[in-house]
């Protein structure tokens, strides 16, 4: 007897060893994964800093291109002008004489001819001059516009290099993430199928909001049953997990110190670089906007808003791929329209962590805030 219960208390020494050293794992895991996501920030930033200096010479190039067209019809329409004299300019400079004798005028229609060839030439003058100007600005242009295109095409060579070493960075932190925490991932995998089960938006955020509201309702209920069984320190563990659950693991959306963001200016706010063309509150077709649409260029970056875990990560319906980061406090910025996702659900983010990029062929990216279940200006947050 007293052998059986050696053996069976080495077993539960043992156990509880493994559970130990199966936790403490999962918290360094963690930790790194976390040290990895705050590692890809500075590659992020510089990455966007690339964007915004790719769409700005793209833009110059279009302007540069507007502009030499305008040029080109220019000089056609003077070419067009002065087209019909140039036959009798040409023979009054070979044969000037032959040309006034050929057919003998009185002297004041001598005088008024004179007088008309005198200003047919200031005008040619004028003409040619303008004709040289312009070719020499379209000559310069095109200095300029090569130089562009150059600046354009190394910028999206530096571009491509930085994206590809951000994806590994952000792939090595999604996968530390991953390995990270099961009962994390579990939680995150619930809340995942919950919110694509949804039918808009709208709902998938109900959905993560019930399922969250579900098991913090049964932390408590575990909390009261392990107080009426005396179990304080259960009851005490219970209640810190839903607390936690209830704050999430960040602190909240912060204040940006650059201010809202209004009107039609170039810039994300930080997450993406891009030009918003809707802002949050905006009369649309189908009513007021609830969140902010940037249109962006192909394979922009785009970064965490926020820090917090990542509750949903995957295609949803038409908004493309999909990125709900829940920051604590009762916040949750949605990001839609993504081309690729690099973050995975349960992972833990640092703000301005590389979380994806748009599309190769470009696209609008939403960004929401949302307070519970109600849409919050997401501006004053970016």
């Amino acid at each position: 007897m007293k052998k059986q219960r050696d053996e069976q208390a080495t077993r539960l020494a043992a156990a509880r060893q493994t559970s130990t050293a199966a936790a403490e794992q999962a918290a360094r895991d963690k930790a790194k994964a976390t040290a990895l996501s705050a590692a890809t920030v500075a590659a992020a930033a510089r990455l966007q800093e690339t964007d915004a200096k790719v769409q700005s010479v793209r833009d110059q190039i279009v302007a540069l291109q507007q502009e030499q067209q305008h040029l080109r019809d220019a000089l056609s329409e003077d070419a067009r002008a002065v087209a019909p004299v140039l036959p009798l300019a040409n023979r009054l400079r070979l044969y000037p004489a032959d040309t006034l004798l050929a057919n003998p005028l009185s002297p004041s229609d001598a005088v008024t001819g004179l007088l008309i060839i005198r200003g047919l030439s200031t005008s040619l003058e004028s003409h040619a001059e303008t004709l040289q100007k312009r070719n020499a600005e379209l000559v310069e242009l095109d200095k300029i516009l090569s130089s562009r295109l150059a600046e354009a095409n190394a910028l999206e060579q530096s571009q491509s290099q930085q994206q590809s070493a951000l994806a590994a960075q952000t792939r090595a932190a999604r996968d530390a993430q991953i390995r990270s925490n099961a009962t994390a991932r579990q939680s995150s995998a619930r809340v995942a199928t919950e919110a694509a089960r949804a039918s808009s938006l709208q709902d998938a955020i109900a959905h993560i909001v019930a399922a969250e509201a579900a098991a913090m309702a049964q932390l408590q209920r575990e909390a009261e049953a392990a107080e009426r069984a005396h179990r304080l320190a259960a009851a005490a563990e219970a209640r810190n997990r839903a607390k936690r659950l209830a704050d999430g693991d960040g602190a909240g959306p912060t204040a940006s110190s650059a201010g809202p963001v209004s009107g039609h200016a170039r810039g994300g706010g930080g997450v993406v670089a891009g030009t918003l063309v809707t802002a949050w509150g905006q009369q649309t077709e189908s009513g007021p906007a609830s969140g902010m649409t940037f249109r962006t260029s192909p394979g922009a970056s785009v970064r965490s808003p926020c820090a917090g875990t990542v509750e949903f990560a995957s295609p949803f319906r038409s908004y493309g791929q999909m990125l709900i980061l829940n920051c604590g406090r009762g916040y949750r910025f949605v990001l839609a329209g993504l081309g690729t996702l690099d973050a995975a659900p349960g992972q833990t983010l640092v703000k301005g962590a590389a979380i994806g990029s748009m599309s190769g062929s470009g696209s609008s990216l939403l960004v929401q805030l949302r307070k519970g279940q109600s849409a919050v200006d997401p501006a004053p947050f970016l």
